[in-house]
């Protein structure tokens, strides 16, 4: 008894495999694509917000700074050489504020210099304002607001 298979029969199926495997080796290479975009995107977003978090906890620090000086025109403050140094919480970010007085005996008004470094996670941002108060009146003028480069 013999059995003889036609050659159409017996080839028919022969491109089958290497087909598959194209076609899947393009979805996953696409796939894999597709989740590096999707991670480079979130995280230059999520590095932008936190770089804003950063600046706004660094600017409250400003703005309490101000405030302390304001209620009380005669801050007792060491010179610029030896910083009053103090910290600000503002939703789990933190702001170092440092500052010190000058005096200008001619005109009789104080220069308050403030540094404030707000820090959210990995993010640093640091803005540096300068104040004039009056002595005798108490009238505070914040002459400038500057966003410095933060030294590691």
């Amino acid at each position: 008894m013999s059995f003889s298979v036609s050659y159409r029969c017996a080839h028919q199926g022969q491109m089958t495999l290497p087909f598959i495997l194209l076609v899947s080796g393009i979805i996953i290479e696409i796939t894999i694509a597709g989740a590096f975009v999707t991670y480079f995107l979130s995280t230059s977003g999520y590095g932008e917000r936190l770089a804003a978090r950063a600046e706004s906890v660094a600017r409250s620090g400003i703005n309490d700074a101000l405030a302390r000086v304001m209620q009380n025109k005669d801050f007792s403050i060491v010179p610029c050489s030896a910083p009053y140094t103090y910290t600000v919480t503002s939703g789990g970010d933190t702001a170092g504020v440092s500052l010190c007085r000058t005096t200008d005996f001619s005109t009789n008004k104080y220069t308050f210099t403030i540094t404030s470094i707000g820090v959210a996670a990995s993010h640093q941002k640091k803005f540096v304002a300068t104040a004039l108060v009056d002595q005798t009146t108490g009238q505070t003028e914040l002459q400038s607001i500057s966003e410095r480069p933060v030294e590691q």
